[in-house]
């Protein structure tokens, strides 16, 4: 018996280190199994939050941005521009795409318009350069005779007597060129804007009382400018 004591101690023993062991390995791939189904739990909260920072990705509804960047004033500008080219090439067809259908184009052979004495022309009614009828535009400044001309006659002193294609001074909204005549575009269309073409003189010896410029005033119409009024620009007594 004493002889097989330490052999059975030593059985004992093997068996302890054995438990241990496999106790151990059982722990570790328990914590790997833990791990590895924990991993993978981290990706929903990416992509929650993934899809929560989308609707700010989603464009909203900007018809009214839309809109107004079409009645900007860059494109106001862009308007006068093309008319301006019109008139200084005669192209009265071209031009009559721009007239407001409803209020027509009036014509002010000065800043301030009167509209009891202007001529006032629809969109199709324009008057051709060889029609030799005059026609009454208003009162002269200076004599207070009647300014009668014929539409070819008129346009020649009133509208494009300077080539304001070429105008050194383009404004918006505010005029460059002032006497003692107010001009009244905006109280005539309210809601109007316009864009005056501005020479500041030809003379230096005239000190800038020699100025010229054609404006040109626009009402919006859905999302485009509509031309209502040319009104030359000069110094008056």
């Amino acid at each position: 018996m004493r002889r097989m004591a330490p052999l059975l101690i030593a059985a004992l023993l093997a068996l302890f280190l054995a438990g241990c062991g496999s106790s151990s390995n059982d722990t570790t791939n328990a914590t790997n199994t833990i791990t590895e189904t924990s991993t993978p739990s981290s990706e929903p909260s990416e992509q929650t939050a993934t899809n929560s920072s989308e609707p700010s990705t989603i464009p909203a509804d900007n018809d009214d941005t839309e809109q107004t960047a079409s009645l900007s004033e860059e494109s106001l500008k862009d308007a006068a521009t093309n008319i301006i080219e019109l008139i200084r090439d005669r192209d009265l067809g071209s031009l009559a795409d721009w007239i407001d259908p409803e209020q027509g184009l009036r014509f002010s052979p000065y800043a301030h318009i009167d509209t009891n004495e202007s001529q006032l022309f629809q969109a199709g009614e324009l008057p051709d350069f060889k029609d030799t009828t005059k026609l009454t535009w208003g009162t002269s400044d200076g004599s207070g005779e009647p300014i009668s001309l014929t539409f070819r006659e008129y346009y020649e002193k009133f509208v494009y007597n300077q080539d304001f294609a070429e105008a050194p001074n383009v404004s918006v909204n505010k005029l460059m060129g002032k006497g003692n005549v107010a001009f009244n575009g905006t109280e005539t269309y309210p809601g109007a804007s316009y864009v005056e073409f501005y020479f500041p003189g030809f003379d230096k010896a005239a000190d800038g009382m020699d100025w010229q410029s054609l404006v040109l005033v626009f009402v919006p119409s859905g999302e485009e400018w509509k031309l209502v009024s040319i009104v030359h620009g000069q110094w008056t007594i």
